[in-house]
């Protein structure tokens, strides 16, 4: 006998049919054992014990045994076994097996997400789940940022990648170009516990062209708590950086030096006069490496927020002061997840009121 016409049942490990079921049935009706009938069907045994355990039904039949005697019940309950009994009960036991999509139980949490993205607010996914989160405003509905990305890939909520702001504008970084001209002091000369974030008082500050470029807005951003303050400077000439910072030093006044510690610039000219801005030690301002916007990194995010409401090549000529108010304030107000999704605004407040009553 060839290997190819062998006659040893191999182990499928298939789920029972429905004709399956239908033998069993029948056979166990003419009385055969459950033993005979898994060699019938080349099952094991446990496997027809669990079936007609599953698809076994009570049945009540009038009592043959008939008698006077009122303890003996008119009818007695049997125990059968229906093959569309069984057949239900598997088919129930599928629809139940494997991993749910949570979409469906976490709908109130997802609108309310596709109404933070894609509303007034334009928030990004991760900052409205967070902020939910935060907040406990949907408690049982929990999913994971990830997840949430991947419903939007999959194209399972309002929100496409075209409305994600930030997804469809990253680019590659180019090759690091070098640069000799130096400003001041360089960003190497910055004391460590600027780099590690714990102090506050320490910011970064860029400028923003615009279209033609005319125009000038100038952002500082602080690198703990991540508040921004954006100015419309008007010009790239190195004098209206200065009087912001004078303006910033009378708005202040005595706090100054505390809530600004120290500035990192770019090497752009408009930051180039450090010794006026340094003034007698108000401040102190240090330079980035040319060329590596990456070390002014919350900046330049800070930076991409306003280019949701001032888009590259826009003119600032009619920008107004409410306007740029309105912009600073709404970028303040969004919920940061290093944060634990609290705005920098809130945490700006409590590090200000702690300085001005030390």
């Amino acid at each position: 006998m060839s290997q190819d016409e062998n006659t040893t049942p191999g182990n499928r490990r298939e789920h029972l049919t429905k004709s399956e079921r239908e033998t069993i049935e029948r056979m166990h009706r003419c009385g055969a054992s459950k033993g005979e009938i898994a060699r019938a069907l080349y099952r094991d045994k446990s496997t027809i014990k669990r079936e007609m355990k599953r698809g076994s039904v009570i049945q009540r039949k009038r009592n043959p045994y008939e008698s006077r005697n009122p303890m003996v019940p008119e009818y007695v309950e049997t125990v059968e076994y229906f093959a569309d009994a069984g057949q239900r009960v598997y088919e129930g036991n599928r629809e139940k097996c494997g991993s749910k999509s949570k979409l469906a139980s976490c709908a109130d949490l997802v609108s309310y997400v596709e109404t933070m993205v894609l509303g007034a607010k334009k928030w990004s996914p991760d900052a409205a789940l967070g902020y939910a989160k935060a907040q406990g405003l949907y408690p049982g509905q929990e999913v994971t940022t990830k997840t949430l990305y991947n419903w939007i890939d999959a194209g399972l909520l309002k929100i496409k990648n075209i409305d994600l702001l930030l997804k469809v504008r990253r680019r590659p970084k180019g090759s690091r170009k070098e640069r000799k001209r130096k400003l001041g002091k360089s960003i190497e000369e910055r004391p460590a516990q600027v780099e590690s974030r714990e102090e506050f008082g320490h910011w970064e500050g860029d400028g923003i062209v615009g279209g033609g470029r005319q125009g000038q807005l100038i952002t500082l951003v602080e690198r703990k708590i991540g508040i921004g303050l954006l100015f419309n400077a008007g010009s790239r000439d190195s004098d209206r950086m200065v009087e912001i910072i004078n303006g910033l030093e009378e708005e202040y006044g005595s706090y100054f030096p505390m809530i600004f510690q120290s500035i990192t610039f770019d090497n752009g000219t408009e930051f180039s006069d450090s010794a006026a801005m340094e003034g007698d030690g108000r401040t102190a301002v240090y330079y980035a490496h040319p060329y590596a916007s990456y070390e002014r990194g919350t900046n330049e995010h800070w930076n991409g927020l306003v280019r949701r409401f001032i888009p590259k090549g826009s003119s600032f000529d009619k920008l107004t002061d409410d306007t740029i108010r309105r912009i600073a304030h709404y970028i303040n107000t969004l919920p940061r997840k290093r944060f634990g999704y609290r705005t920098p605004l809130d945490l700006w407040r409590e590090e200000t009121k702690a300085i001005m009553t030390a």
